[in-house]
């Protein structure tokens, strides 16, 4: 009698190729790349809106320094440091010190633009430029001029982009300029 053997040719295929494993792991990568990316541009965007909001803070004291030494007004434009032709560097200008006083304008213009300058120097980046400007509009039916200044904020962002912020406001007219020591 002979005996018949039969062999099976069905193969079972248990667990994961080499070339899934690889696919697999690419589609992970690639995944965590661009979560990395977006977390990088979050940071990125959270920086500069903290910049912007920084710049807005000190637009708004200066503004407020001027509005409160209104009689001074135009020595802010005229200083060696914030006027135009002279912007205020950070990290570069040197105003000099600054002494708190409790009294608005007694302790100078020369200290106002040093306290000025302290505060820029210790929030905005380095190179960044600060300067004033002024100009004169007669509304109509006015009988007089109304003086608008521009506070000017460039700085150069994370891409070596040149960015700029310009804040105007109105001083106020001034009323007694004997009442402040503009010197």
């Amino acid at each position: 009698r002979m005996m018949k053997i039969t062999y099976s040719t069905k193969n079972k295929t248990l667990g994961f190729t080499l070339i899934e494993v690889l696919v697999a792991l690419l589609i992970v990568a690639l995944g965590m790349l661009g979560n990395a990316m977006l977390q990088l541009q979050g940071m990125k965007n959270s920086n500069d809106a903290y910049l912007r909001s920084q710049i807005g803070i000190f637009a708004y004291d200066i503004a407020d320094k001027i509005r409160a030494n209104r009689e001074c007004q135009d020595q802010y434009l005229t200083q060696t440091f914030l006027s135009e032709g002279s912007p205020y560097i950070v990290g570069t200008s040197d105003a000099g010190a600054c002494i708190h006083s409790n009294t608005l304008g007694n302790a100078g213009m020369a200290n106002e633009i040093a306290c000025i300058g302290q505060a820029l120097d210790a929030g905005l980046p380095a190179g960044a430029r600060v300067f004033l400007r002024s100009s004169s509009i007669r509304p109509t039916g006015a009988s007089r001029d109304i003086k608008i200044f521009t506070l000017r904020i460039s700085w150069t962002d994370r891409d070596n982009e040149e960015r700029k912020a310009d804040y105007t406001f109105d001083p106020g007219a001034c009323t007694n300029a004997a009442a402040c020591n503009c010197t």
